[in-house]
């Protein structure tokens, strides 16, 4: 019994320093930085003077804004539902949402209940194309990717603030998953 503990208790170790590995390596490919906002104009006053930023492509508060094009929008959005999906797989806690990694096409999946026995799923785009995309779709779809976050960071019991970018959260989360940092730590979230 006493080897066979040992040997549990090795395994989870290992199991472990594989998972931050990975995280670690996760990080490398999807780093998020909070980066200054350059405008040329003279800003409105409630102008952002931060954004978040995955692989260098900033994601906006307002993810309507029209200072960041479609296609860099729709790409950091591909970039963040590929990192949450994966940071999902790596922890091993199952994702509420499905998410469709499409790149700068990514989408979201909700399980509208069940009618007679067949479930009906709603697909939401994670991605911006005026003209074609609903904005209320993305913003539903966004709360549900922000939901998904949210499970992951109640799991594995980090402390976070509502309102935070959900780039912040995932940053929050990996700096303590990797790290086995301090709750109170603020970081690049805080």
């Amino acid at each position: 019994v006493g080897a066979e503990r040992t040997n549990l208790f090795r395994s989870e170790f290992r199991l472990d320093a594989h998972r931050i590995h990975l995280l670690q390596q996760l990080q490398l490919i999807f780093p998020v930085k909070l980066a200054a906002v350059h405008v040329t104009a003279n800003p409105p006053d409630d102008y952002p003077q931060h954004q978040y930023t995955i692989a260098g492509l900033p994601l906006p508060e307002d993810i309507h804004n029209l200072t960041v094009t479609d296609d860099e929008v729709s790409t950091a959005l591909g970039f963040l539902c590929h990192f949450i999906s994966l940071t999902s797989k790596y922890l091993a806690i199952p994702l509420r949402y499905t998410v469709v990694c499409k790149w700068s096409r990514s989408a979201i999946l909700f399980d509208q209940g069940r009618d007679g026995g067949n479930a009906s799923k709603v697909v939401h785009p994670l991605f911006r194309e005026r003209g074609v995309i609903d904005r209320e779709q993305l913003d539903y779809g966004l709360m549900l990717l922000e939901r998904n976050v949210n499970c992951l960071l109640h799991t594995k019991e980090v402390e976070f603030r509502p309102g935070w970018n959900i780039l912040a959260k995932m940053d929050r989360l990996l700096m303590q998953v990797i790290e086995g940092a301090d709750p109170s730590f603020g970081g690049n979230a805080g």
